[in-house]
């Protein structure tokens, strides 16, 4: 029996040592991976906004008098992840342009690692400025929606209306988010290491789509290496770390986005598109958040989980252009 438990120990602690090498070695892997600057990393040609001092790279499909649509990602996302849709409602005439928010894709990442609700809706309205937009529509998924809906309620004349793709709101939460092992992850290293074999680990995207996405067949290798390409730029995995604890874990019960009195009192046509069988943003909560706005239409895709741009990317262009070419201030 004593050698039985020895030899149980033995396995255990190999087993411990086994898990800290690879974690020690995705980190390493990340500091060779991450050297390039976002310019340098970004595209040949990429076009960059200056908003609070940082330099935000975005990408632009249609014609420069098109009604403008600004598009917001969600978390590991960046500009190019909505060419499926940005691409043909271009060609219908609208001015789409996706920038990439920090702590993602090519734009840089703020010094004082706030990724708040508050601190990405003033990028929002900041960037919207520097592209010189009074009025605009604009569209987010997922992670993104927090944000923009709190730059939408706090500049609702400038919005000619809100896209919402399965975002993730935690409306009616009563408690803050909590962090695993939040104590841990609040050290450095502990941190990165997670981070480094998770978020911003390439080996880890392609497991991470099919996890949002009802149809393995869309997570082509082409789809996963366009998300894996920004992972190569310098301060990633640090910077996401950060985001972590003051984006997607941030207790955010206080912020505008989190309060339905504001909903009620949001006059902008509202198009919520939600996949049926989502499995992170259940359609109850698309059900909510479209009844809790005064002019809202919910439109349900079958056979889609959470990301409707990428699993239904026909479906999602037509109902966005209809919606659209109904409201438009140039129609009305």
């Amino acid at each position: 029996m004593r050698r039985l438990i020895r030899i149980v120990g033995w396995l255990a602690l190999t087993l411990i040592m086994l898990i800290v090498v690879a974690l020690v070695g995705f980190r390493g892997a990340a500091a060779l991976r991450e050297n390039l600057s976002p310019e340098e990393a970004a595209p040949a040609g990429a076009l960059f906004a200056t908003v609070d001092g940082l330099k935000i790279h975005y990408q632009v499909w249609g014609p420069q008098d098109g009604p403008p649509l600004l598009l917001f990602h969600g978390t590991a996302s960046w500009a190019e992840t909505y060419r499926d849709i940005a691409a043909p409602l271009g060609e219908q005439g609208f001015r789409v342009i996706a920038p990439d928010m920090p702590p993602f894709g090519y734009s840089e990442r703020p010094a004082d690692q706030d990724y708040s609700r508050a601190s990405h809706a003033r990028r929002v309205l900041g960037f919207a400025d520097a592209l010189g937009l009074r009025h605009f529509s604009v569209g987010v998924h997922s992670y993104g929606g927090g944000g923009v809906i709190e730059a939408a309620f706090s500049a609702p004349a400038r919005i000619d209306s809100l896209i919402l793709l399965d975002v993730a709101l935690g409306l009616g939460r009563t408690e803050a988010p909590a962090l695993p092992f939040a104590s841990f992850l609040n050290s450095d290293w502990p941190r990165q290491l997670l981070t480094a074999s998770t978020f911003t680990n390439p080996l880890m995207v392609g497991p991470g789509l099919r996890s949002f996405i009802e149809n393995d067949d869309v997570v082509t290798a082409e789809r996963i290496a366009i998300y894996a390409r920004p992972l190569n730029v310098e301060g990633t995995t640090n910077a996401v770390g950060h985001w972590l604890f003051s984006g997607l874990f941030n207790d955010e019960r206080k912020s505008l986005a989190a309060n339905p009195a504001n909903y009620r009192t949001f006059t902008p046509p509202v198009l919520v598109i939600w996949g049926r069988d989502d499995t992170t943003t259940p359609l109850e909560q698309g059900k909510e958040i479209a009844s809790l706005f005064p002019h809202a239409e919910l439109a349900v895709l079958d056979g889609v989980n959470h990301i409707p741009q990428v699993e239904h990317p026909h479906d999602v262009v037509r109902l966005i252009a209809n919606f659209l070419k109904r409201i438009s201030p140039a129609t009305r």
